[in-house]
C-alpha cells in the first residue's frame, strides 16, 4: 500500500467508530487534498473504508472486516464462480426473480468453497 493509504487507514484506525470527516482528514493528514480524495475514493470502492452519512456530515470509518491482521483477496480467490457462466446474470439481481439471494448454484459453490 502506498503511504497515503496507510496514513488514512491509521487516521480512521485511530478514531474509532466516530470516523472523521474528509476536511478533518485534511487538516490532520496534512498532505495534499486531491491525494487524500483519491485515496478515499479508492479504498471506499475496494471495501475498506465506508461513509457514513449523520445528518449533514460524510463521515468516513473503517469497515468493520478491516483490521491489523486482515489479507486481501484476489481475483483468483473467485475461481469457479458459477456467476462466470450463467446464462441468467444479464437479469439477476437483488430483487429480482433471479437473484444472488435465492441462487442455489452460488450458495453451492460458497459452501464448497475452502479456506486457505
Amino acid at each position: 500500500m502506498n503511504e497515503v493509504v496507510d496514513l488514512v487507514l491509521g487516521a480512521l484506525r485511530a478514531a474509532g467508530d466516530k470516523g472523521l470527516l474528509i476536511d478533518e482528514l485534511k487538516t490532520n493528514l496534512k498532505t495534499n487534498a486531491k491525494q487524500i480524495e483519491s485515496t478515499i475514493a479508492q479504498l471506499t470502492s475496494e471495501g475498506l473504508i465506508m461513509l457514513k452519512q449523520e445528518q449533514e456530515d460524510k463521515r468516513y470509518t473503517l469497515s468493520s472486516q478491516v483490521g491489523d491482521d486482515v489479507e486481501l483477496g484476489s481475483l483468483s480467490d473467485l475461481d469457479g464462480c458459477p456467476c462466470f457462466h450463467c446464462l441468467k446474470i444479464s437479469k439477476c439481481g437483488v430483487r429480482q426473480p433471479d437473484s444472488p439471494i435465492v441462487c442455489k448454484e452460488l450458495e453451492d459453490w460458497m459452501l464448497c468453497m475452502e479456506p486457505e
